[in-house]
């Protein structure tokens, strides 16, 4: 390939990526500007920060009853 097919190729390819980045990091439809403002990513790491309290709470709940069934002299 020659420079200019090198150019053209790259370029398409930046514009891919681009295009994507936009797409994960953008608002998300129908937000405003303003102080209510939360982009998809911000969004997703908010679900996932939700997610993680509310598993590491059923784990810690599951653990205290293991805990609790498993101490001898206790039933």
């Amino acid at each position: 390939m020659g420079k200019a097919e090198n150019l053209a190729v790259g370029l398409l390819i930046g514009a891919a990526i681009g295009a994507v980045a936009a797409y994960f990091f953008g608002p998300s439809r129908g937000t405003t500007f303003d102080a209510r403002y939360q982009s998809r990513w911000d969004r997703a790491l908010a679900e996932g920060k939700e997610a993680e309290a509310a598993r590491k709470a059923a784990l810690e709940r599951e653990l205290a009853e293991a805990k609790r069934r498993n101490t001898p002299g206790q039933r």
